[in-house]
C-alpha cells in the first residue's frame, strides 16, 4: 500500500474518533448511546494508533507527528458540517496556514 495511504488513513481515523467523541459528549454519561460512541471513539483511535505506527516505518517522526495535526483540522471542518460550529475567517485562515506549513515539513515533491 502507498505510504501516503497509511498517513490520510491515520488522520481520518484520528479525525473520526475526536467526532465520534463530541457525539459521545451530547448524551448522558453511562447510558447504552454515551457507551456505544465511546466505544466507537475508542476503536477508531486504536485503527488510527495502527496506522501511525505504520506511517512511522516510511517517515521520520520529525515529519510525520507534524502531519498528523492534519486530523485536528480536519474536525474544525467537520463540527462545522455536522453540528453548525461556526468556521470563522480567522479559523478558516488558520487551517490555510496549517495546511501550507504542513506542506513545506513534509517536503512533497
Amino acid at each position: 500500500m502507498n505510504k501516503y495511504l497509511w498517513v490520510a488513513l491515520g488522520v481520518l481515523f484520528s479525525a473520526i474518533a475526536q467526532v465520534l467523541l463530541k457525539k459521545a459528549a451530547m448524551y448522558n454519561i453511562k447510558s447504552v448511546l454515551w457507551m456505544a460512541w465511546i466505544f466507537m471513539s475508542v476503536l477508531s483511535y486504536g485503527i488510527a494508533f495502527v496506522f501511525y505506527a505504520i506511517t512511522l516505518k516510511y517517515f521520520p517522526i520529525s515529519k510525520i507527528s507534524p502531519v498528523m495535526t492534519v486530523g485536528v483540522m480536519l474536525c474544525v471542518v467537520i463540527a462545522g458540517v455536522l453540528w453548525g460550529e461556526k468556521l470563522d475567517i480567522f479559523s478558516a485562515v488558520g487551517i490555510g496556514l496549517g495546511i501550507v506549513s504542513i506542506y513545506f515539513i513534509i517536503g512533497i515533491q
